[in-house]
């Protein structure tokens, strides 16, 4: 599954690049996301609940940023596995600087497999799609406490 798209978000690219790569503010504003622990250099074991259809279930992995500029870009690969199969994320994200903010561009692929995948290509669109808006928006009220 492809998962492209962007969202403005009403502070600077730095503001924006911390506050994506914080594992703090991830757990706090990422659905489901229940834990981030270091495990390595920008790696970290991760948590994450879901509570939709076959995709219902804990999942554990890993989650990394690689190939980091700070303020600018990174790319962030998710290896999880759960009761309904496995999830596998890598995606590119970049800021650039707009006059009423920055914009926050991504690029990347999921993979599905087990149960999970049966759920359908549409429905884990969809809910990919609802939990990427639910996520900027809580990362755009973050960005809002700094900068005021």
């Amino acid at each position: 599954m492809q998962l492209k798209g962007h969202k403005m978000i009403d502070a600077s690219p730095a503001v924006c690049y911390r506050l994506l790569t914080d594992p703090e503010v991830l757990v706090r504003t990422m659905p489901g996301l229940k834990r981030m622990e270091p495990t390595g250099d920008n790696t970290y074991a991760a948590d994450l609940e879901m509570g939709v259809a076959a995709i219902r279930g804990r999942y554990s992995g890993t989650l990394s940023f690689r190939d980091a500029v700070e303020g600018s870009s990174y790319r962030m690969v998710m290896e999880g596995q759960g009761p309904g199969g496995f999830v596998n994320v890598d995606m590119t994200v970049q800021f650039q600087e707009q006059d009423q903010g920055c914009d926050v561009m991504y690029e990347g692929e999921a993979k599905v497999g087990g149960t999970v995948a049966g759920v359908g290509q549409r429905m884990l669109s969809g809910v990919a799609s609802f939990i990427v808006n639910q996520f900027f928006g809580h990362v755009a009220n973050e960005a809002k406490k700094i900068e005021g």
